[in-house]
């Protein structure tokens, strides 16, 4: 039996908590994580790209969803013109990955344990 189960690391990492010990704190600005958790010596960058190869994806699929499809409606239908949707899309993209970075962060952090929620540190010491 786990300690941290995968329904408990993906509340976790829905609030930007450490998926090891439940603490705020794994991020060392908006950009980037702490080496280790500072609460439980965690290591959050699994290599030397670590988890931020995952945001990159997450952000394209949310752009393209939020920003890109509805903004290209808005010029088909005529309601924007094609360079202002041009604009409010490179604009819009742009805002919306920069604002929602930890979050998308956090998401791959909880999709990479809810898959592995045995490797876990907390987890990994019950084996």
């Amino acid at each position: 039996m786990m300690k941290v189960e995968r329904g408990e690391i993906f509340s976790r990492a829905l609030t930007g908590r450490c998926p090891n010990c439940g603490q705020f704190g794994m991020f060392k600005n908006w950009f980037r994580l702490h080496k280790r958790c500072p609460n439980c010596g965690m290591e959050l960058e699994k290599e030397e790209s670590g988890f931020y190869f995952g945001t990159t994806s997450i952000g394209y699929v949310l752009s393209i969803i939020l920003v890109i499809i509805p903004v290209c409606i808005l010029v088909v239908k005529d309601m924007l013109s094609m360079w202002v949707g041009v604009g409010i899309g490179i604009a819009g993209s742009i805002m919306l990955c920069t604002l929602l970075y930890p979050l998308m962060l956090s998401w791959v952090i909880m999709l990479y344990y809810v898959v592995q929620a045995d490797e876990l540190p907390i987890n990994a010491s019950e084996q």
